[in-house]
């Protein structure tokens, strides 16, 4: 039976009709449907219309919504943390989750970012300042901005057998401190870009976007069919 991947919704505006909406991109079913597996999307809990709120000031998950969380999560086989624009509680719910069972995840850009935001406690720290560099790193529209070198300890060089290569960069932000995870990829500026917990069965963060990747580099696909392998394993 193949693993259902659960990927965690974003918020966004359909212009057309100005209607606030709970969205994945379709790089990312693609991607998994690719590597094997079954998405879905893993809808936020609480009646708010996220793309107009500020998650600074929404309240805190109740135990009902948290509860309504939880349900979907059990389903998961493998999780996404996709990019985006904002972050909330819900993410930060996932992620523990996640971590806590030993659920298979994947963070891509914002997603990344989000893997760094809980300590060891389980408690959130903000890990994130702005980009100042020579690189631009907002470069959206761009196929390929810089370079990325990884560690060969990383999981990523084993299953893209490679040590560096060029990628998108579509972020204003940059992560600090790694948090629980341990960094094993920088660009050329230094900003982190790959990170890693090696004592779970599959958890990894890259800031750039392999999905959109795909099409020109084969080998960014690789990372998406790891996921859901990871995720078929008993």
């Amino acid at each position: 039976m193949k693993p259902l991947i659960g990927i965690v919704g974003r918020c966004g505006l359909t212009v057309s009709d100005e209607a606030n909406n709970i969205r994945v991109p379709e790089k990312y079913r693609i991607c998994i449907i690719e590597a094997g597996g079954v998405p879905f999307i893993i809808m936020p809990p609480q009646k708010v219309e996220y793309e107009s709120s500020k998650p600074s000031e929404l309240e805190h998950l109740t135990l009902e919504e948290k509860d309504i969380l939880i349900r979907q999560l059990e389903l998961c086989d493998g999780i996404l943390l996709p990019g985006g624009l904002k972050r909330f509680e819900y993410d930060l719910f996932i992620l523990d989750y996640a971590l806590k069972h030993d659920i298979p995840i994947l963070g891509i850009c914002l997603g990344m970012q989000i893997m760094t935001m809980l300590d060891v406690n389980g408690q959130q720290v903000l890990n994130l300042e702005k980009i100042d560099s020579n690189v631009n790193h907002a470069a959206y529209g761009e196929d390929l901005v810089h370079e990325v070198n990884i560690s060969k300890d990383s999981k990523l060089f084993q299953i893209l057998g490679v040590d560096h290569f060029m990628v998108n960069s579509r972020h204003r932000m940059k992560i600090t401190d790694p948090g629980t995870f341990t960094i094993y990829g920088q660009s050329g500026d230094g900003v982190i870009e790959l990170i890693e917990r090696h004592d779970k069965k599959f958890a990894i963060g890259v800031q750039w976007h392999p999905e959109m990747m795909t099409s020109y580099d084969h080998r960014q696909q690789l990372l998406f069919d790891s996921l859901v392998k990871a995720a078929s394993e008993e």
